[in-house]
Parts: structure tokens; sequence; C-alpha cells
């Protein structure tokens, strides 16, 4: 396991963005490349069989509309989102926190579903209730992620915390005690607790945030058709529908923001 880095440090390590291509390009290709990680959740973005996901069906509405097909960009970490989009690896990423730091770097789309952060435990351990328990605890974060700089807003020392190149590591070290707590969204922690039902919900921490789609600094038409798609689609009955569909019906009061 890593010591965790600086959220702003990492930032600082990628590259300046390729030229823009942007929408009529785009369309030309006939593709739109979607950048995705590969422990992604497939309720979120399925590259393999099975139900395509809740942020892949949105995406695929968008595609069809441009008339263009997806193509999925799959790759290794978190971290290698940002770089792989700005070197002209793909053109958008899916499921990314809209932070600060990586508005820099990137354009964001307007909201997509809510991203509000909570400490997170697992049975038989306690829920974690209160901040100052939290510092406390043995913290494990997914490297160079909005949920590890969550934990370090919080008051987490960062040389004092185990990274992990992904969830799926994460959880299984939360689930066995090398770690005794974690943060994660809100919406990461309803998927994740249907593999790991033991999973408990703690106390919030940072500021409500979103996740949203990115494309790069300069695909001004991309990111304007992109928006103009999702303030249409989050007003039809269909969005209520995927929510359903892939977190349930008790997640419309969150997701769905009713």
């Amino acid at each position: 396991m890593r010591l965790a880095l600086p959220f702003a440090v990492v930032c600082l390590s990628v590259p300046f963005s390729v030229a823009a291509l942007d929408l009529d390009a785009l369309k030309a290709s006939g593709v739109v490349k979607v950048i995705a990680q590969k422990d992604e959740a497939p309720e979120m973005f399925n590259v393999g069989a099975g139900e395509p996901g809740f942020e892949r069906e949105i995406v695929e509405g968008f595609a069809r509309l441009q008339g263009v097909k997806v193509q999925p960009v799959v790759v290794a970490t978190s971290a290698d989102r940002i770089p792989t989009l700005t070197r002209g690896g793909g053109d958008i990423i899916i499921g990314i926190v809209d932070t600060p730091e990586r508005r820099k770097l990137v354009s964001f789309t307007s909201e997509v579903i809510p991203a509000r952060h909570l400490v997170i435990s697992h049975k038989p351990g306690p829920v974690i209730e209160t901040v100052e328990q939290f510092r406390a605890q043995k913290v494990g974060v997914v490297a160079n992620t909005s949920w590890a700089k969550a934990a370090i807003e919080a008051g987490v020392p960062a040389d004092g915390m185990a990274t992990f190149p992904d969830r799926t590591d994460m959880l299984a070290a939360l689930k066995d005690g090398r770690i005794t707590a974690s943060v994660m969204t809100i919406s990461d922690f309803t998927l994740a607790t249907k593999a790991y039902p033991g999973l408990q919900p703690g106390v919030f921490v940072g500021p409500a945030s979103i996740a949203a789609f990115a494309v790069r600094k300069g695909d001004e038409q991309l990111l304007a058709a992109l928006d103009a798609y999702l303030g249409n689609f989050r007003k039809s009955p269909s969005w209520s529908r995927l929510v359903v569909k892939y977190f349930g019906e008790q997640a419309l009061s969150v997701l769905g923001r009713r």
C-alpha cells in the first residue's frame, strides 16, 4: 500500500490538453470515446454482458442523438482518466466528481447525479458517527480520488492513510479489517452494498458536490450539446426510470433530487 499524495500534486502532473476536436469532428469520426475506469460498477457503466448501466444508458442516448456510437475506453485507475482525456485518448469521462482542482484541467457538464461523500465502515466494526471518530480510524482510500481528498480535508493525515489502486482492493481491505474506515460517494456506496452487505454508512464529510461528465477544455460544442441533453433528460420520465432500475426506488429522494 502506498501513502497518499496530496490531490493538488497529482493534478500538476497531468499533461497539457491536445487541440480540441469538438462535436463536428466527433460526428465525422462516427464514434464518441467514453472513458471509464476498469473497476467501474457495472450498474454505472458496463463494458461486459448484461444491462448497460446508468451512465452508459445516458451517454448512449446522447450518442444516438448525435448519430455516433459509443466506444468505451477502459483505463486502469481513476487517476488515469483525466490524462487519457487531455492527450486525446477519449472524448468524455463519465462519472467524475466536479472539484476546483479538476476544473483547472477539464470542463464539466451540469450534474448527472449528486456526489455527497460519506464515511463508511464494515460490520462488525462500529458505525462512524462523527468526524472525530473518523480521524481515529485506520483509514484507507482509493488513490487520487475525490474520496481521498474528502478524507484529507476532514483531517485525516495524508501520510497516515493507506491507499489502494481501486475500489475493489479498498473494499476487500475494509471487509477483512486491514482498514476500519473509508470514504465513498453516496451513489457508489449504494451500489457497493450489493456486493458487500456488511458496509455501514456513517457521517457525511465535505460539502455537497456533483458527479458529471467531463470533456477537454475547448470542446465547447460538445459541452453545450451534453448540457442540453442532460437538462432535457433529467426532466423526462426516463430519468426516474433509470434511477429506480439501477439504484432502487428509495434512491429517487437522493439521486433524483425529489
